[in-house]
């Protein structure tokens, strides 16, 4: 019978909600249970000074300290410290690829401290990411084997680059000259950067090395390296959203970056040297041992249009 139709005495019947009892206690039950487990694991001290548990700040001071900065380092490394200061890898502290060295300075170099071995911890910041910015250096190691002709695929990158000194810099990155900041295709157009696109007329300016140093760049295109980006070698440091630094280097060492002989290239390498008994070779007089590539070589590479405040 329907509830809402009156009974014989013409009375309609009261809803009961008998049924619904069993299910409001439990509920009650559960949130009872659910505010006691919450009064017993949320610790006292949380929330005192944040969304945290604020003793955990006392205890942290309470742990021995594993890392003890670059002035401990220095201390007794002062030589690759120099070296390391004034090259690409400046800004990367020294146990962040040593790992914790509290240890290893507290006993005065008597226990060991990491020395990284094979690619991955280089790989470990150069290994191509969608998320890191297009300039910072991205390898892919297999073709970047190929093109400077390491036939052995089980060579390591400090083969070649000094973890300390990696692109062999002839002074300070700091000294170098500021230049605007260069902003490149790929830096918006992270998908498409490997396919030629028309630009529109209303397209923001993009810059391009050819738009200042136009007559350099026309020269390279004639001479042996036309086949390298400028970047390669005049690589840009990003110090602000305007501007970073760009170098250009002319430390030997740099150029056999590519072209130091070794067993481990192929014969498809780029030409090899050894050095440094390729000046005592070619040396006329005695200062022509001091003489760097570049001195000798400029027809590989461009003509230097030499400003009146340069310093480089």
């Amino acid at each position: 019978m329907n509830i809402n139709e009156k009974n014989s005495k013409g009375a309609t019947p009261r809803t009961s909600y008998r049924h619904t009892f069993r299910l409001a206690v439990l509920i009650i039950i559960l949130v009872l249970a659910a505010l006691l487990v919450r009064q017993i694991l949320v610790p006292e001290s949380f929330g005192l000074k944040g969304y945290y548990r604020a003793a955990a700040v006392d205890e942290a001071r309470e742990f021995p300290i594993r890392h003890v900065g670059e002035k401990a380092c220095i201390e007794c490394h002062d030589d690759i410290a120099s070296l390391h200061d004034k090259d690409a890898h400046a800004a990367v502290p020294c146990e962040s690829c040593h790992g914790p060295g509290a240890d290893h300075a507290q006993a005065e170099g008597e226990t060991a401290i990491l020395i990284p071995e094979g690619k991955d911890p280089c790989l470990a910041c150069h290994r191509p990411l969608d998320a890191r910015p297009s300039a910072f250096p991205q390898i892919r190691w297999r073709e970047h084997y190929q093109f400077v002709g390491v036939k052995d695929t089980s060579i390591d990158c400090i083969e070649c680059h000094s973890p300390h000194e990696p692109l062999f810099m002839d002074r300070d990155i700091r000294s170098a000259r500021l230049h605007p900041l260069i902003h490149r295709c790929q830096d918006c157009h992270t998908e498409r950067f490997d396919r030629d696109f028309h630009r529109p007329k209303s397209h923001p300016a993009i810059f391009e090395c050819s738009y200042c140093h136009k007559e350099i760049v026309e020269d390279f295109s004639r001479r042996a390296h036309s086949e390298i980006q400028c970047s390669t070698c005049h690589m840009f440091f990003k110090e602000s959203d305007f501007a970073g630094r760009i170098i250009r280097d002319s430390d030997p060492r740099f150029c056999l970056l590519c072209h130091r002989e070794a067993d481990f290239r192929s014969s498809d390498a780029p030409p090899g040297i050894k050095w440094p008994g390729h000046l005592e070779d070619v040396a006329m007089e005695p200062g022509d041992t001091k003489k760097r590539c570049v001195d000798c070589h400029r027809e590989m590479i461009h003509k230097i249009m030499e400003r009146p405040d340069s310093n480089e």
